[in-house]
């Protein structure tokens, strides 16, 4: 697997941002979403075949969900589930943290999952519906 050259900021690269109407709904601070080192390393070694065969790289897969996110999930703990709902069986994700230091999102991991992998977790936040299910 050939490694992406990744120029990072000084938390990451900016992905996006949990804007301030979403924020209200979910009951969480709206900020900016960062993928940081740490973490474009964990998607590296742990998902970037799955994401590979879809045509992306790791950073293209985070940008990906980020711009066409339709649903959020209360994750583990604190975190939040952004999740690209369709039709297929199988949807895209990505797993943010909250940095109460550097007050801003984190992108924990990127992943695709089974949409019934939702089944347990509370939905917090639906894009009003035109087309998916």
């Amino acid at each position: 697997m050939k490694k992406e050259s990744i120029p990072l900021l000084k938390h990451g690269n900016k992905v996006g941002r949990i804007t301030q109407p979403i924020a209200r709904i979910i009951r969480r601070k709206s900020a900016n979403i960062y993928l940081t080192d740490n973490y474009i390393r964990h998607i590296f070694n742990n998902h970037a075949e799955q994401i590979e065969a879809l045509g992306y790289t790791p950073k293209e897969f985070v940008i990906l969900v980020m711009k066409d996110f339709n649903r959020i999930y209360k994750g583990n703990g604190n975190s939040l589930l952004l999740v690209k709902w369709n039709g297929s069986p199988k949807v895209v994700a990505i797993e943010l943290n909250y940095s109460l230091k550097n007050k801003f999102y984190e992108v924990k991991t990127a992943q695709i999952r089974a949409k019934n992998s939702f089944n347990s977790k509370a939905l917090m936040w639906e894009k009003q519906k035109k087309e998916f299910n």
